[in-house]
């Protein structure tokens, strides 16, 4: 019998699109955290993020940095000042959506993956 949480970004050791198994907030968050990690180049402390989130209250931040380090998305090293680690690979929403939009055979898909594609520097 597995004891393995069933909010676990994983699926049969594979990981999964965070739309999926984030709340809507737990996202909100977390594409946060990504855009200041990407802009300034090392996370937001807890009180920059609460003021990015729109509180006032560190601890409501705190609070969904807890959710997401249960759910594997980042890790917090204890005692560390700005010590969020973001854990999933950044562009892996965009390629699980890419690969919906292929298999659904959405208008476009073809040409949006092969953007995506040259973007990376991938020959085709």
């Amino acid at each position: 019998m597995s004891t393995r949480d069933s909010s676990s970004p994983s699926h049969r050791g594979q990981r999964i699109s965070t739309k999926h198994y984030l709340t809507e907030r737990q996202h909100e968050v977390f594409n946060l955290l990504r855009a200041f990690q990407e802009k300034h180049g090392f996370p937001p402390s807890t009180q920059e993020l609460a003021q990015l989130m729109g509180v006032s209250s560190p601890n409501a931040a705190a609070d969904v940095l807890r959710s997401l380090q249960r759910k594997g998305v980042i890790s917090i090293a204890r005692g560390v000042s700005r010590g969020i680690k973001i854990t999933v690979d950044r562009n892996l929403d965009d390629v699980i959506e890419l690969l919906r939009a292929l298999v659904a055979d959405e208008k476009h898909a073809h040409e949006r993956a092969v953007h995506f594609l040259n973007l990376k520097g991938v020959k085709i």
